[in-house]
């Protein structure tokens, strides 16, 4: 089961949204498939972390059919406190190598085999070419980039088979300017992406989404930061 969490004005960096990251190879040799993705982080006083706090648990609970088990697996993998390879949301103080200017906080990487909804400031629709919209104008709003501000659409979902809790991409739209970083299913609406407050609803989990890639999510010996997520 997965649910939809729509996050509004969080930073993001690593953003590649108008193309797939570049193919890789992880700590143990073996080959990643390069996907969509964007790296979202959220301050410690952030009020939409609870938000985030009580969907993981909803999420969990129906995975693993018991609010005891959601909870305890939460306190020994989830969110501050923990950075477990098994679960996709981690404590930004817990990373081995702390990012200038976000030592607090919560941080996730979400990714998507499927091109994510993305959109200008102004609510224009992109697809693969930066600075045009999907009927290939010219822009009149801002674009998303590595470490601007943005409203993002993810679905977070257990991945029963490795026992992993993960966060796939949907959709963002450019908030608000912020200084730059370097580097680069289900669907996301236009109104998931606007300013409006909302609640995370259910969403049906298709096994073909990012599953494919399994043994890139496959746990392995703990580790305290993704291989590529180094700002």
């Amino acid at each position: 089961m997965g649910i939809k969490l729509n996050l509004k004005n969080v930073r993001i960096g690593w953003v590649n949204v108008f193309e797939k990251a570049a193919d890789s190879v992880n700590a143990n040799g073996q080959p990643v498939k390069g996907k969509f993705q964007l790296t979202a982080y959220l301050d410690k006083n952030d009020p939409q972390i609870s938000k985030l706090d009580s969907t993981v648990l909803e999420v969990l609970t129906e995975g693993m059919k018991s609010s005891k088990a959601a909870e305890k697996w939460m306190d020994k993998n989830y969110g501050f406190g923990n950075h477990a390879d098994k679960c996709a949301i981690r404590d930004l103080a817990e990373r081995d190598k702390p990012i200038e200017g976000l030592e607090e906080g919560l941080y996730f990487k979400a990714t998507s085999q499927k091109r994510p909804v993305i959109m200008t400031s102004a609510g224009e629709r992109q697809g693969s070419e930066r600075g045009l919209t999907v009927d290939g104008d010219d822009i009149e709003g801002k674009e998303v980039y590595a470490g601007c501000y943005a409203n993002i659409s993810v679905e977070i979902y257990w991945y029963d088979a490795y026992k992993t809790l993960l966060v796939n991409l949907l959709g963002v739209r450019f908030r608000e300017d912020g200084e730059a970083f370097g580097g680069a299913g289900e669907v996301a609406t236009d109104s998931d992406l606007d300013d409006d407050d909302d609640t995370p609803h259910k969403t049906k989990r298709r096994p073909s989404r990012d599953e494919d890639d399994e043994e890139e999510e496959r746990p392995r010996k703990k580790r305290r930061s993704y291989e590529d997520d180094e700002e």
